[in-house]
C-alpha cells in the first residue's frame, strides 16, 4: 500500500471515528467524507447564485418536506365495533324486510 493511500485512509478513519461523532462535530458518514474532501482541498464550494435567482427567491423558502406521514392508528375501539355491528344488523333486517315484500313469479 502506498503512503498517500495509507494517509488518506488514516485521515478518513480519524474523521469518522466514534469519538468525533460523540463530540457533535460530524453526525453522518456522508458529512465525514465531505469534511475529509474539504480538508484535502478536493471539494470546491458551489459558485454563488446568479442575480436573477437571488432576486426571484424569497428569504425563507416554505415547502413541504418529502417525508412519509405517520400512519394513523387503524385499530377500532370496542364501542366503534359495536356501533358498526348494530348498523350492519339494521341494514340486514331492512334488506330482509324488503325481500319479503317481493312476489316471486310462478
Amino acid at each position: 500500500m502506498s503512503l498517500p493511500r495509507f494517509l488518506a485512509i488514516a485521515a478518513a478513519l480519524a474523521v469518522a471515528s466514534p469519538a468525533a461523532a460523540q463530540d457533535g462535530a460530524i453526525a453522518t458518514g456522508g458529512q465525514a467524507v465531505g469534511a475529509l474532501f474539504e480538508s484535502l482541498g478536493l471539494r470546491k464550494p458551489p459558485p454563488p447564485a446568479p442575480d436573477f435567482v437571488r432576486q426571484s427567491r424569497p428569504e425563507k423558502m416554505d415547502y413541504t418536506p418529502l417525508t412519509p406521514t405517520p400512519e394513523k392508528d387503524g385499530k377500532q375501539r370496542a364501542a366503534q365495533m359495536q356501533a358498526a355491528g348494530s348498523a350492519l344488523d339494521r341494514a340486514a333486517a331492512e334488506a330482509r324486510r324488503r325481500a319479503a315484500r317481493v312476489k316471486v313469479p310462478n
